[in-house]
C-alpha cells in the first residue's frame, strides 16, 4: 500500500520524465519545493518496494510497477479535473486543488463512471441536448439565489487564519492558501475545505498546533496552520 506522498513521487516523476528526459534527485526537490535530502530518503523506500530504478548521484528512472501506478494516478487526476472543472464548472485553480487530494482516493469505478459520463454529454450535445450548459445555468441561478439569501451572523464573518483561533472553538475550514507544496501536504492529511476543525493544543511559542478533524488529532506546523483559512462554526 503506497501513501499519497509515494504516489505524488510516482506521479512527479513521470511528469518530470516527459519535460526533461532525465530526471535527478534535485529536479525532484526543486519540483516539490524540499530538501534533496528528504527526496532521496523517498527514493530509497519506493526503489526497496519496486517502484524505481536509484543509484546515488545518478538518474531516476520509472520500474514498470512504478510507470504503471504513475500512470494511474496521473490519469485519475486528469479524469477529477476535467470532471470538476468542464463537467461541474468548477473555477480552475479550485479544481486543480481538488483533483489533487482525489486523485488518491477515487475508485477505478468512480473514474470509469465519470469517464462514461463525458461521453454520454458529447452524445447529448451531438443529438443537439447541451445538458452540460444546461447544468451551468440552473447552477447560476441558484449562485444568484444564494447570494440574495439573508445570511447568518456567522456566515457574514470574515475568514481567518487557524492558528488565530482560540483552541476549542469549532470552526469550519473556508479555503486553502500558501505554497501549492503546503496545500498538497493538508490536502493528503485530509485538512479539506468544508471539514469541521478544533485547535486542541498549541506549542510553547505558538506552534506547532494540535488540531481535531474528522476524529483524529493532527499537528500542523507553522506554515502548514498559516495556510487554512476558517470560520467560527
Amino acid at each position: 500500500m503506497l501513501t499519497h506522498t509515494a504516489e505524488d513521487y510516482l506521479e512527479r516523476i513521470y511528469l518530470l520524465s516527459l519535460r526533461l528526459g532525465s530526471v535527478k534527485s534535485s529536479d525532484i526537490a526543486k519540483e516539490f519545493g524540499i530538501r534533496t535530502p528528504s527526496v532521496i530518503s523517498a527514493l530509497k523506500l519506493l526503489k526497496k518496494k519496486g517502484f524505481v530504478h536509484y543509484q546515488k548521484h545518478g538518474t531516476v528512472t520509472l520500474s514498470e510497477k512504478g510507470m504503471a501506478r504513475a500512470l494511474d494516478v496521473y490519469d485519475r487526476h486528469k479524469t477529477t479535473y476535467r470532471f470538476l472543472r468542464f463537467v461541474l464548472g468548477v473555477p480552475d485553480g479550485i479544481a486543480s486543488a481538488d483533483a489533487c487530494g482525489m486523485e488518491h482516493s477515487v475508485s477505478p469505478e468512480s473514474a470509469a463512471a465519470m469517464k462514461d459520463f463525458f461521453r454520454f454529454l458529447t452524445l447529448k450535445k451531438d443529438e443537439g441536448l447541451d445538458l452540460q450548459a444546461e447544468f451551468q445555468a440552473f447552477r447560476n441561478k441558484n449562485k444568484e439565489s444564494r447570494k440574495e439569501s439573508p445570511k447568518s451572523d456567522k456566515e457574514k464573518q470574515e475568514p481567518c487564519l487557524l492558528s488565530e483561533m482560540k483552541d476549542g472553538v469549532s470552526c469550519f475550514i473556508v479555503k486553502l492558501d500558501g505554497e501549492r507544496e503546503v496545500r498538497r501536504r493538508l490536502l493528503d492529511m485530509g485538512v479539506i475545505p468544508g471539514e469541521k476543525v478544533e485547535i486542541r493544543n498549541r506549542g510553547p511559542l505558538g506552534f506547532p498546533i494540535e488540531i481535531l478533524i474528522q476524529g483524529y488529532v493532527l499537528t500542523l506546523r507553522k506554515d502548514e496552520a498559516e495556510s487554512v483559512m476558517v470560520r467560527e462554526a
